[in-house]
């Protein structure tokens, strides 16, 4: 049995990805562009200051022992964040490789996690820029792009089928990630 609970902690090293897909509101960095104190693959300049939300953020490859190495950002291109409900796993893509999240392994581990979490209520999706896709254990629905204010919610039918719905655009003040 694989048993790393007891592994040293991770670190990021020379990963720097999350400083280029995620949003920065703080610093009115959007998703998908670098962030200007990022020197990538080094590391952040503005460290010891950086915004509440990057002192917060950690990913899942961060966060879970057991994340897989194939799953670090960096060589998946692609940053793994559960939300704080723990109801969506959401790929956030490098733009410059907006479908990193059907490369293998890191398709079957988005599909793995689709399939338990399903009958929960919970959900996969994976973004790029403002494209975002919705990961069933059956399907993957591409719902296109989205104004960052807008969220969406998945309809799971009794025949199998799932259907996405896209919601009108929060405030912006409320604005968050339509993907949580």
């Amino acid at each position: 049995m694989d048993d790393r609970s007891n592994a040293a902690p991770k670190s990021c090293g020379a990963c720097t990805l999350c400083c280029k897909v995620m949003a920065i509101r703080e610093l009115d960095k959007p998703r998908g562009q670098w962030c200007g104190h990022c020197r990538p693959g080094v590391g952040c300049t503005i460290y010891d200051e950086r915004p509440p939300s990057c002192r917060a953020f950690r990913c899942l490859w961060l966060l879970d022992p057991l994340a897989p190495d194939f799953a670090k950002p960096d060589r998946s291109k692609a940053v793994l964040d559960v939300d704080s409900n723990g109801d969506r796993l959401v790929a956030h893509c490098d733009p410059a490789t907006p479908t990193a999240w059907r490369n293998e392994p890191l398709y079957s581990y988005l599909k793995g996690w689709a399939r338990k979490g399903w009958a929960d209520g919970k959900a996969v999706a994976a973004m790029s820029g403002r494209r975002v896709w919705v990961i069933t254990p059956n399907e993957d629905i591409d719902i296109g792009e989205l104004d960052p204010r807008a969220p969406f919610s998945i309809e799971k039918h009794a025949d199998g089928t799932v259907s996405v719905h896209v919601l009108p655009p929060r405030a912006e003040a409320e604005a968050s990630d339509p993907a949580k």
